[in-house]
């Protein structure tokens, strides 16, 4: 399955590979497109005792911050399926600005939110 969403001049990507019951995902775009942040998000009962948590591990490269989209990617469907999620994320602009972020973070949203809705 995949998705895009446009922003800016910029394009969002995703890319969703159904594995058995588990998912791998990948999350990129902008000037650059690479593997900045792998995040493996898997469900388990809610240490609540009530309804599903989720336990990540991530690996970043120096500098990157793409965890944070590919953790809300990996972590929403985990829950939502309960099962395992690998996700890689890699979104890259020359010198962003703050408006871009924000372009990023509603793009990410609505693909998320059709994807959610798919699985």
């Amino acid at each position: 399955m995949h998705w895009e969403e446009n922003f800016g001049k910029y394009c969002l990507y995703c890319d969703l590979t159904v594995m058995g019951k588990d998912f791998a995902l990948s999350v990129y775009g902008g000037d650059a497109p690479h593997v900045g942040s792998v995040i493996m998000s898997t469900a388990r009962p809610s240490l609540t005792g009530k309804g599903l948590g989720v336990t990540s591990s991530v690996l970043n490269g120096i500098g990157h911050k793409d965890e944070i989209i590919g953790r809300r990617f990996a972590e929403s469907i985990a829950k939502k399926k309960n099962c395992t999620v690998v996700c890689s994320c890699g979104i890259h602009i020359d010198n962003i600005t703050e408006e871009q972020l924000a372009q990023v973070q509603v793009a990410a949203e609505k693909i998320l939110k059709r994807l959610l809705d798919s699985v």
